[in-house]
Parts: structure tokens; sequence; C-alpha cells
């Protein structure tokens, strides 16, 4: 599916899972989670995570939270055990606030590529080095600062959010040209004729309840750009996803429940995590430099 922006390559699993884990939006919507600052002070790479839920909850990377202090988006997608009292490492995307706006966060969001590709190689980079899933924090900073730019939002607080909340007629619009198969779990987005990266989740019903967050993410890095796109070929996005498979080695330890996967080669960067025989969510994407 394509609009003249992005092309989407919907992703399927052969024999689709019913996985007995929830998503984190799922779970803050139905107060079997709650997440706060780390602190009554905060903490700026880090979030407390406290789960009232007798299941997993999955926190992808990528995923946006808003509220709080200044709203964040995830490092490094995790497991999180039941009942669990969890640090999550957080980047900031909103450089220009530090007071509550409310006690906890939302899921509201996911960030584009643009963003989450430099992000995991700088938090690959600190684990290996430092052992810390922390970010080069400065270079979210200027990444968000320039996507802002290139939509030309003056945000108060430097805040993603407003980008997103000023675009939304516009990313309704073309997310409404996408139309994805029920059964999809995943897709891979490319833009120019050229692979952006992909999104694979554990099953179709975990997909749909982040497909909507996902495709304004994908859409956002290409609303404002005018030139012309040329279409990418499915052979392109099945050799993309051959790659980052080819390419993921697994870390000496995850930072929650199931076993993390590292994607660090130089033409792509991304993680997967793997629970029992299944992936909860992979992730990667092409390079930016």
């Amino acid at each position: 599916t394509s609009n003249d922006r992005v092309s989407i390559f919907p992703l399927y699993w052969p024999e689709p899972s019913a996985p007995d884990y929830c998503l984190l939006s799922q779970a803050i919507s139905e107060n079997l989670a709650v997440v706060e600052e780390a602190s009554e002070n905060g903490d700026v790479p880090s979030l407390r995570l406290t789960s009232r839920c007798d299941r997993l909850i999955l926190v992808p990377e990528g995923e946006i939270l808003v509220g709080a202090k200044q709203n964040r988006v995830v490092n490094v997608t995790v497991l999180v055990a039941p009942f669990a009292k969890f640090s999550l490492p957080v980047s900031c995307v909103e450089q220009g606030r530090w007071q509550y706006q409310r006690r906890d966060f939302r899921a509201r969001y996911a960030a584009p590529p643009s963003i989450r590709s430099k992000k995991l190689r700088s938090v690959h980079r600190n684990r290996r080095e430092r052992g810390e899933a922390r970010s080069d924090q400065d270079e979210v900073w200027n990444d968000v600062a320039a996507c802002l730019h290139r939509m030309g939002v003056d945000s108060q607080t430097a805040s993603l959010a407003d980008g997103y909340a000023r675009s939304e007629a516009s990313l309704r619009e073309c997310r409404e040209q996408l139309v994805l198969p029920s059964e999809s779990a995943g897709l891979i987005a490319a833009r120019r004729g050229k692979i952006v990266g992909l999104d694979l989740f554990g099953s179709p019903r975990i997909f749909a309840q982040i497909r909507p967050r996902l495709l304004d993410a994908y859409l956002l890095d290409s609303l404002h750009d005018r030139r012309r796109s040329a279409q990418a070929g499915a052979e392109a996005a099945r050799q993309f996803l051959d790659q980052a498979v080819a390419r993921a080695c697994p870390r000496a330890a995850a930072l929650g429940e199931g076993i993390e996967l590292e994607i660090q080669a130089e033409e792509v960067v991304g993680s997967a995590l793997l629970y029992g025989d299944e992936v909860c969510h992979l992730a990667a994407f092409r390079s930016v430099s």
C-alpha cells in the first residue's frame, strides 16, 4: 500500500500467535500500569513503571510518553514482569519544560525513524561502553529540533508532540490512505524509493493497537517533503528484512524479561526482543548519517 509520500509493505506471521502479554498503552488505559517520574525531583534518562497487572507488559522502543515533567521516548523494548516496579530507560523529546503537566504519563505517539535510528545507535554504544541504556541526549534534542524545523512548527518547549499535534489533520488524511490487512503484524516503510525501516510485533492484535501511531511516525518525516517520490519494490523490502535478521546478535542480558538482540552494522541499526520462541518486537532502520 502506498500514497505519494511513503510505501508500506505489511508483514505477516505464517501462524499468528496469541501472546499472553499486553501493550503498555493498553495497560495504562486500563489502570493496570502507571508510568511516573523516577522520583519527585525527576531523572531525565529514566522513569518508574509500576505494574498492577498479572501479565507481562510490553513497552516498545520508540513509544513516546507524554506528561509529568517532560515528554520522553522509550530507548529499549522491554517486557516488564507482573506486579514489578521497573526503571525504564528513556530520552527527552521536550527540551524546554521541567515542571509537572500531570503526575503520570500516557502513550500518545511514536518517534519517527529519523530519531529512532540515531538514538538506537547511541544506546547500543553506551550499553557496550558504560553498561547503561542511555542515548546521546544532545543528539536527540538536535534531531527533534530539526524535525520541528522541517515541519515549520514553533514549539515553546521544543516538544516533538507539538509537531504531531499541529500536523494531526494532514497525518490523519495520509494515514487513511494506507490500508493494511487486519492480519498484518508489522510493516516495512519506504520513502523516495529507499527502505526507511521496519517494525514487527508478535501478533496482529498487538500491532493493531500501535499501528496508527507507527504510521504517523513513518509519515512525519515525509509530510513536508515536496520532492517526487519513487516507489520501492517488494524485493527491496524482503532484502532489508533479511539483512536486519542476519545482523541480529544476542546481548548478554535483557533489561527485563526475555532475550534481547542488537542489530548494529554500518548500513542498518535496530533491536529485537524475544520471549520463548517468539518475537515480541523487532525494529530496524536504515542508518542515518
